[in-house]
């Protein structure tokens, strides 16, 4: 019988320790979070040469700008316009434009066809039959698979359409010769319609006065909903047809009618998108399921927007955050590192749909405080990768760089009437603050260079905002010896005082370590931050999974994910609840994952484009994020048994007295890793006093006839299950939590317990 003693209150938990860490890898952004399911909707795309990504030298990491790339034309031809295009290095080259795009960093396709003869048996149709879309022998249409995640998957649909939802179509029109009218609808593989059909006229001779449009420089934004017939994956089908008024020509030579327009900005989406009629919500759009999954963690903040993604791959490849706001024609896509590992090498476009503005709304609605990290100067230092640097006293870093961080404080927090970027943030909806307090300066750096940076970066922040909080990062490794440069220079700001002022956690400055280890490293690691100094230098471990990376298990599907995996974090993660006082942050990473489009194979969340699988290290997580008291709680593991060798416990809760608690309660959780159940005592001691009442009050003998309330909470598998998804269908082999509720007299705090193997229980203690 191993003894488990839940005492004092050792510190204040802190108020964040458990967050999210998104960024757009796995296509977690468009095809994921993003809800327009068009696949480069803008034709915009820019892309990564795949070629190029392993040669040395100068042509290493090449743009590649395709427009047109995932769009398929049948008997029609398009041409990409702009006012500006990527270069080969993600510079920003001028192009020369017929007519002016609907934005000067937007381009737009030039639709061209010859139109076939007009049928009069189908003048004048409007229905929504197969027939409408034969006009003729040689239809002319437009069609976008959608996000399938390429390589084997790269010719099968991707729009996920549910019988009876309604769905959003958008998109700009800008007529140039003849007269026609575009049907729109998702059909499946076969043809069939999974959707109702929404008509547009296109004409270049006819004004507009519809509600649903309105012009600038000859571009008409476009508005329709149609509602889901059937249930199944489809493709976005645009039908040019011939218009309902059109005459057929009289001469017999006169066989073919061209037309022209132009089209830009295609979205098509379930109605029912996270956000759906709240203003603030005019430009991105977030799919509801996923943000409802990230919300039931609980998280306390959320990083974004990465990650590599912040330095890229390569010089220009760096995140610019100015970039992705504003509206949605004005963002500049942007090639994702991640492009590498994508199945076929290349279809990875960050499209920005999903931008800063996006990422601090989505903050605010999980009730999370936004952790932005931005680019430091350095290109991304992980092995294999092209770590240019910056000069530091460059004009180039002091305006790209340092005015960045800067600029995007004002964006965030400044005053509309004051701040030009204020003013930005109120244009785009959101005329309050959003609350930002805390920074991210470069991720996974290192070096002395680095840390010159970051001196030059912090101090430009501190001189204005004295009270926003930097995180340092530590570098890839989490050991010791590639750390000690960025904690020697933590420790020493922190003894200085030269930090933040009364930072949002308390601390002069937070170092972001990071670790991508195996189950057996992160259960080693459990006692990790025991003797961490409590000098005002607090952590926050802003990337973890045990995947196996640095232990050189290969990252295969079949070893990704298992429970295995979930337990050796869980034993961490009691470690750094123990030492919630220096341990201030931490936060899964990667967070989403598509299937097919997985490069990273462990996540948190796995999703396909119909369903969502909470992995089962999320099914730990949320036990973990879900149940946290404002106090952290004295733990001791009597460990002479061999049992207890495998037990990991760490226990928090709030009193009565706290502001936010409504009730005194406990949370304890008991992970065991090993193949072996084990006898626990589990010892609430001094009962009441200790869940924050006292014996001493008014209602004494109430209190000593009360009761507590214990409800017990366990997950356990064997170490190799796991959940799975494919790219059809839902998740299979989820784990069911096995519940229980016992009741103990105030004036005994003893409860015998038996811990199953491989196991995670959380005891709830209520009064």
């Amino acid at each position: 019988m191993v003894r488990i003693t839940i005492s004092d209150p050792t510190h204040r938990t802190s108020e964040r320790l458990y967050g999210v860490f998104f960024e757009d890898i796995n296509h977690s952004a468009d095809g994921g979070l993003n809800a327009n399911m068009v696949n480069n909707y803008s034709f915009d795309g820019v892309y990564l040469n795949h070629h190029t990504w392993r040669i040395s030298g100068a042509d290493r990491w090449r743009t590649e700008a395709d427009p047109l790339r995932f769009w398929r034309f049948t008997n029609c031809s398009a041409e990409s316009y702009g006012a500006e295009i990527r270069g080969e290095h993600g510079q920003i080259l001028a192009t020369e434009c017929p007519d002016a795009p609907v934005h000067v960093h937007s381009r737009y396709a030039r639709i061209t066809a010859a139109m076939p003869h007009y049928s009069t048996a189908f003048v004048g149709n409007t229905s929504d039959s197969a027939d409408a879309a034969d006009a003729s022998d040689s239809p002319v249409f437009i069609e976008n698979l959608g996000y399938n995640g390429g390589g084997d998957n790269a010719d099968e649909p991707a729009f996920s359409i549910v019988a009876g939802h309604s769905y959003d179509i958008d998109f700009e029109l800008r007529p140039v010769d003849g007269n026609v009218t575009l049907a729109i609808n998702v059909i499946s593989a076969d043809g069939s319609p999974l959707t109702e059909t929404a008509r547009f006229d296109c004409s270049a001779a006819v004004s507009w006065t519809d509600s649903t449009v309105g012009s600038n420089n000859g571009w008409r934004h476009c508005t329709a909903q149609v509602r889901g017939l059937a249930t199944d994956y489809g493709k976005l089908h645009i039908a040019i047809e011939p218009a309902p008024d059109a005459t057929a020509p009289t001469d017999d030579d006169a066989a073919n009618i061209d037309i022209a327009f132009d089209l830009d900005l295609v979205q098509f989406m379930d109605a029912d998108y996270w956000g759906a009629n709240d203003p603030k919500w005019r430009y991105g759009k977030l799919r509801r399921d996923l943000v409802e999954t990230i919300k039931a963690l609980h998280p306390t903040f959320m990083r974004f927007p990465g990650g590599c993604i912040v330095e890229g791959v390569t010089p220009g490849n760096e995140y610019r955050w100015k970039d992705t706001i504003g509206s949605l024609a004005a963002r500049r896509p942007q090639y994702s590192i991640w492009s590498f590992k994508m199945p076929d090498g290349s279809s990875y476009c960050q499209s920005y749909q999903i931008g800063f503005y996006e990422y601090f709304c989505l903050c605010e609605d999980l009730g999370a405080k936004p952790l932005p990290t931005l680019f430091a100067g350095i290109a991304c230092q992980s092995p294999g990768r092209d770590p240019r640097h910056m000069d530091i006293d460059s004009e180039a870093f002091q305006r790209n760089v340092v005015q960045d961080y800067l600029d995007l404080i004002e964006f965030a927090n400044g005053d509309p009437n004051t701040s030009p970027w204020a003013a930005v943030r109120r244009d785009m909806g959101h005329p309050e603050p959003f609350g930002l307090d805390m920074i991210g300066v470069g991720n996974e750096n290192f070096g002395a260079d680095y840390v010159a940076k970051f001196t030059r970066i912090s101090d430009a922040i501190h001189e204005r905002y004295p009270q926003m909080l930097c995180i340092m990062s530590a570098g890839l490794f989490p050991f010791q010896l590639p750390m000690k440069r960025t904690w020697d220079y933590a420790r020493k700001t922190a003894s200085a005082g030269t930090g933040a002022k009364d930072s949002a956690t308390g601390d002069a400055i937070i170092v972001d370590e990071h670790s991508y280890h195996s189950a057996q490293w992160f259960e080693s690691q459990a006692r990790r931050f025991d003797d961490y100094p409590r000098c005002g230098a607090g952590v926050y471990f802003g990337e973890y999974s045990a995947n196996g990376y640095f232990a050189g298990q290969p990252q295969t599907e079949q070893g990704a994910n298992t429970w295995k995996s979930a337990l050796g974090e869980a034993a961490f993660l009691t470690g750094c609840e123990r030492n919630s006082d220096v341990v201030k942050m931490t936060s899964y990473a990667p967070l989403l994952a598509h299937i097919p489009a997985k490069g990273w194979a462990q996540n948190l969340i796995e999703f396909n484009p119909a369903h969502v699988n909470p992995t089962l290290n999320y099914a730990a997580e949320r036990l973990f994020s879900a149940h946290v008291g404002a106090w952290t709680y004295q733990v001791d593991v009597e460990r002479d048994a061999a049992a207890a060798q495998h037990l990991y416990v760490s226990a928090t809760g709030s009193s009565a007295t706290d502001d936010s608690a409504t009730q005194a309660c406990r949370y304890i959780k008991i992970v065991n890793t090993g193949a072996t159940a084990v006898d626990v005592t589990l010892e609430i001691e001094r009962g009441l006093v200790a869940l924050g009442r006292s014996m001493d009050d008014a209602d004494n003998g109430k209190a000593r006839n009360a009761t507590i309330r214990l409800e017990i909470e366990t997950l356990s598998a064997t170490p190799d299950a796991k959940t799975t998804i494919g790219y059809r269908g839902e998740a299979q082999g989820t784990l069911a939590p096995e519940r229980r509720t016992v009741s103990l007299p105030a004036s005994n705090s003893l409860l015998a317990m038996k811990i199953k193997p491989y196991s995670l229980t959380l005891v709830t203690a209520r009064w």
